[in-house]
């Protein structure tokens, strides 16, 4: 007998622009930098996608608060993000 289960897994992320850091499902908060570099280095999908929607969902947000396109490089820069992924 075969079943198959599918359920949804949800993240919960604080993203503090200013002052670089994140909160993850409401665990202790941490330097931008630090945890996007490890997500960064793992293979694992999941890490993947959330290093991607998080800086995708940061680019947004400076967007919308009408950040220069500069200033928006120079914010991704001091995160370690080399270019738009």
């Amino acid at each position: 007998m075969e079943k198959k289960v599918v359920k949804n897994f949800t993240l919960t992320y604080e993203l503090d622009i200013l002052n670089k850091k994140i909160k993850l499902n409401g665990n202790p908060e941490e330097d931008l930098k630090d945890f996007l570099a490890k997500l960064k280095a793992s293979d694992d999908i999941i890490a993947q996608m959330l290093y991607k929607d998080i800086v995708d969902n940061a680019i947004t947000e400076m967007r919308i608060m009408a950040w220069s396109g500069m200033d928006i490089k120079g914010w991704l820069k001091e995160v370690g993000v080399e270019a738009q992924e």
